[in-house]
């Protein structure tokens, strides 16, 4: 019992660390006047910063906590608790700013209004998905999406990391 406390109260740290760092990186883009929208650099940066922070945070508990040794699926899950984590504080950071930008989510509505153009152009579905997003598209749904997305991505992305951190005790010891 006491390894799972200290699993979840160490990578809890990173990933408060975590969601810091995303909400400054969400503001430098903002102050510089990049879009937040749908902008493939901020998500590089979020999904860079995520993945470095998760790696170092489960790497110091491998080899704090556990004698240098972590099993595949614990270094998984450390990764998928610290990104969720990470990205939860985001989220309700999205939340705020978009709750008290408007013209924020009318950017993002502007966006989709252009990319449900190009999907279905010329087709009867164009004004029905149109009116659709706009009456579910609100702070929270950006937010929860947002959320979502950084996790699934989060998730994909920490594979190969974790199979890179795992290390098995030899069977002589």
């Amino acid at each position: 019992m006491e390894k799972n406390h200290t699993f979840v109260k160490k990578n809890a740290i990173f990933g408060g660390l975590l969601g810091v760092s995303l909400i400054l990186v969400s503001v430098l883009f903002h102050i510089s006047g990049k879009n937040l929208v749908f902008n493939p650099q901020l998500n590089n940066v979020i999904m860079l910063l995520s993945i470095t922070c998760a790696f170092i945070g489960i790497r110091k508990y491998r080899e704090e906590e556990l004698q240098g040794f972590i099993s595949y699926a614990l270094t998984l899950g450390g990764f998928l608790y610290i990104i969720s984590i990470g990205t939860f504080i985001y989220g309700i950071y999205i939340y705020f700013l978009f709750r008290f930008t408007p013209e924020l989510q009318q950017n993002y509505l502007a966006i989709l209004d252009t990319m449900l153009d190009e999907m279905y152009k010329g087709t009867p579905i164009l004004n029905s998905a149109k009116d659709m997003m706009e009456h579910l598209v609100t702070p929270f749904f950006i937010s929860a999406m947002e959320t979502f997305n950084k996790i699934l991505t989060g998730l994909i992305f920490s594979l190969l990391p974790a199979l890179i951190l795992r290390r098995r005790a030899s069977r002589n010891e």
